[in-house]
């Protein structure tokens, strides 16, 4: 059992981390709001902010484990992370990012600096994948 913190950019975050997740652990999942173009996010875009209210909702509920929380978060990712720190302690941070290509002017912006770093001592991995 591991609390595990949850952070996601693309759609289904489940097709990809539901084998790296174990029935036992317990989650928080975020989703930092990037879907939007820079003007909207400099506007706090609502759209974007209930789409990924929407999908951490749906993560969370399809992921295998307890999960405590699911909230849409920042747009920076780092900031999102450590947002979700303060209010969970957690023992690994799974990051899931659309690749470069696929990413928008906002989540282009909002990467983590180094995959496969920690933050605060806690093991970050960070999985690219196509949002399918």
């Amino acid at each position: 059992m591991a609390n595990v913190l949850v952070v996601s950019t693309v759609d289904h975050p489940e097709r990809v981390l539901g084998r790296r997740i174990d029935a036992s652990d317990v989650l928080k999942v975020v989703v930092p709001v990037v879907r939007q173009g820079v003007l909207d996010w400099l506007a706090n875009d609502q759209r974007a902010f209930a789409h990924a209210e929407r999908v951490a909702k749906r993560a969370g509920e399809e992921l295998p484990g307890e999960t405590v929380e699911a909230a849409p978060g920042e747009a920076d990712v780092d900031l999102a992370i450590r947002d979700a720190l303060a209010t969970f302690d957690a023992d690994e941070i799974l990051v899931v990012l659309r690749p470069d290509d696929e990413a928008g002017i906002v989540e282009a912006m909002a990467r983590p600096d180094a995959p496969g770093r920690s933050v605060y001592g806690i093991p970050l991995q960070t999985v690219v994948t196509p949002d399918a």
